[in-house]
């Protein structure tokens, strides 16, 4: 049975400065660049919100449902050859970032970008994401702001995961792992925002998530279904994101107690990718990371990042 541990806790990164000067510290320095600065910002989903969201009594709220469909050819899932752990790892690994039921897209995001008052938050607001044969899963999803990130690792060796925010560059927290079981919570994704999070130790291993600061979300299904209800009545701006694809928009008159559908089409596009960051030699390295002295690495230069027109700005 996996023994769980609760030992090490998320720390903002700024705070870790206090702690060990300021190796981890995420604000912006004067002079060179560090690599436990982050990477350089880059076009993201997800812009801030403009006002804070209230939750308000909504009667009679409307229903959007839909579907997400791949528009062109599907992206060839790549073979991994791992450098080390591979007694953990395995000698390869195949990338399991899309699935797709023909052209339908599965766990697709899908949200209003523009919505600032509406229906109050599920009771439910944990989510989970696992260092899983040194990979990360699910690969995306989406939470709320005030949600909990429970990070585990099932893996029998050392992680160390970066969260960043992909719009300012910033890593926003470091979870640190020493054994397979130990379980880290994460509760200090404060603003909307498109999160990548990424393994010092497994630069091959990425996940992405989208963080609202509303109800208003789904992922879609299997046969890339999705339904969003409780909507307040009006016309608002739509977005379907898949990372490993791209994002496509569409706008949306809601009526009070009825339904209405839409249909998003995304074509794969090339993405930007951030300049990588030096990582320490194995020899610089300590046997047990720790938030203090774990160093830093940004996305690796051979993953595609989504490129696109900026999300529209939230009114």
């Amino acid at each position: 049975m996996l023994r769980r541990f609760f030992g090490f806790s998320i720390l903002f990164v700024a705070a870790l400065a206090c702690s060990h000067d300021e190796t981890a510290s995420a604000h912006t320095r004067n002079g060179a660049r560090l690599p436990e600065d982050g990477v350089a910002p880059r076009p993201s989903v997800i812009a801030p919100a403009s006002q804070p969201y209230r939750v308000i009594p909504v009667t009679a709220g409307g229903t959007i449902t839909g579907t997400v469909d791949i528009e062109g050819s599907a992206p060839v899932a790549a073979i991994i050859r791992p450098t080390v752990d591979q007694n953990v790892c395995g000698n390869s690994i195949v990338e399991k970032s899309l699935t797709l039921s023909g052209t339908r897209i599965a766990g697709a995001i899908v949200w209003i970008t523009d919505i600032h008052t509406g229906k109050g938050f599920p009771l439910e607001r944990r989510f989970e994401l696992a260092n899983s044969n040194c990979t990360l899963d699910p690969y995306v999803q989406a939470m709320a702001t005030s949600g909990t990130l429970n990070v585990s690792n099932d893996d029998r060796t050392v992680h160390t995961n970066r969260f960043i925010n992909v719009g300012t560059g910033e890593i926003l927290g470091i979870a640190p792992f020493n054994d397979d079981g130990e379980v880290v919570p994460v509760d200090h994704f404060k603003e909307s925002a498109e999160i990548e999070v990424v393994s010092d130790r497994h630069p091959w291993s990425h996940a992405w998530i989208a963080v609202l600061d509303h109800p208003y979300y789904a992922q879609t299904a299997a046969n890339g279904t999705f339904s969003i209800e409780g909507i307040p009545p009006g016309r608002y701006l739509f977005r379907a994101w898949h990372p490993a694809l791209g994002f496509a928009d569409d706008s949306v008159t809601v009526v009070a107690g009825q339904q209405v559908s839409v249909a998003f089409r995304i074509r794969p596009t090339a993405r930007a990718t951030p300049t990588p960051l030096p990582l320490p030699s194995d020899s610089q390295r300590p046997p047990a990371l720790s938030p203090s002295t774990a160093s830093s690495t940004p996305a690796s230069s051979s993953t595609p990042r989504t490129v696109g027109p900026p999300p529209p700005q939230q009114r």
